[in-house]
């Protein structure tokens, strides 16, 4: 009976010390962390385009193309270089008229836009103005971004680290334990983007018939995000 109740003991014994390792196992702490870096752009994508609509699909087709041809131009001839310069859509789609109780085709709406990469942000608006003046009828997009955000970057990942690092201790702390180590460490995202686009057109009047675009560069974000696993003890 002796002999019985000493296994007993030690298999108790042997059943708390791995529950305790086991729990030690268990202190696990996951937190995710963010940094961001804001820095001035120096790289501008513009987007400008023609629509036209005609009752005969050729007709707007052509409208377009003599147009966007234009504009084009226009663009080269204010300094932007061949290869800043790309197509960025072309589209041709029916117009429809639902009203006599059937669908019937009443013209065709054409649209051609371009998009332009330029480092002389100084002159986004004079860009803009000089594909109006040559038959653009659409601004479609103004992004500011910059050429190399590889410093940036870096940067906002120690950030988000130490964001992380700090989180961990704060919550470590809150259950009287602390960091021992860190198991798994990985980036869950990063990113740029125009983090303050602001431009505005400045329409023509009989006062001021030479108001034309006014374009503010923006600070670009770049912005990282880390998980981080730790153990506690």
């Amino acid at each position: 009976m002796k002999k019985m109740l000493a296994m007993f003991v030690c298999l108790a014994v042997l059943a708390l010390g791995a529950g305790a390792a086991l729990a030690e196992e268990d202190a696990k702490l996951s937190v995710s962390g963010s940094g961001i870096v804001l820095v001035q752009s120096d790289l501008a994508i513009v987007t400008v385009g023609v629509r036209e609509v005609s009752e005969d699909v050729l007709e707007a087709q052509s409208a377009v193309n003599n147009k966007i041809a234009a504009v084009r131009q226009a663009l080269l001839d204010a300094g932007v270089q061949e290869s800043e310069i790309n197509t960025d859509s072309i589209n041709i789609y029916a117009n429809y008229d639902y009203s006599g109780g059937s669908e019937a085709i009443v013209g065709y709406t054409a649209n051609n836009s371009l998009s332009v990469r330029t480092t002389d942000i100084e002159n986004v608006g004079a860009l803009i103005d000089a594909a109006f003046a040559a038959g653009a009828n659409t601004l479609e997009n103004v992004q500011f971004t910059i050429q190399d955000d590889t410093q940036a970057r870096d940067q906002a990942l120690t950030m988000a680290v130490q964001d992380a690092q700090h989180k961990a201790n704060v919550l470590a702390a809150a259950v009287n334990m602390e960091i021992a180590s860190i198991d798994t460490i990985s980036e869950s995202s990063g990113y740029s983007y125009d983090s303050m686009r602001n431009f505005t057109i400045a329409e023509s009047t009989a006062q001021d018939s030479g108001a034309g675009t006014l374009v503010q560069a923006a600070l670009v974000g770049v912005e990282a995000s880390v998980s981080i696993e730790f153990t506690l003890r």
